[in-house]
């Protein structure tokens, strides 16, 4: 999946087609910029700084698809992990207090 944030978002990055792309198993390419936690560069999701490297790195993630295979793997893990609904469960719970 290819994805770009829009202007006003400044450097921050992970608008809810991050989340989809990842969370079904898909690679993320998307443009450069302050990620959420499980969203990390090379690791996770590939990034770019201008069209031009968008392509080389579009092009170079369908010649080697095993490795595109593991990042888009590995990523659809860490977001299942660390954004699970267990997770938010617990979040809101510390949030709000339990009684």
């Amino acid at each position: 999946m290819f994805n770009g944030a829009i202007d006003m978002a400044g450097a921050d990055r992970g608008n809810m087609r991050c989340f989809e792309t990842m969370g079904c198993g898909a690679l993320l390419v998307s443009d450069a910029g302050s990620y959420p936690a499980g969203m990390q560069d090379g690791v996770t999701i590939e990034t770019y700084n201008s069209p031009e490297q968008a392509v080389e790195i579009i092009s170079r993630s369908l010649q080697d698809w095993p490795r595109s295979a593991e990042i888009a793997a590995l990523g659809r893990a860490r977001i299942r992990g660390i954004y699970s609904k267990d997770a938010q469960w617990k979040q809101f719970g510390d949030l709000v207090g339990r009684v």
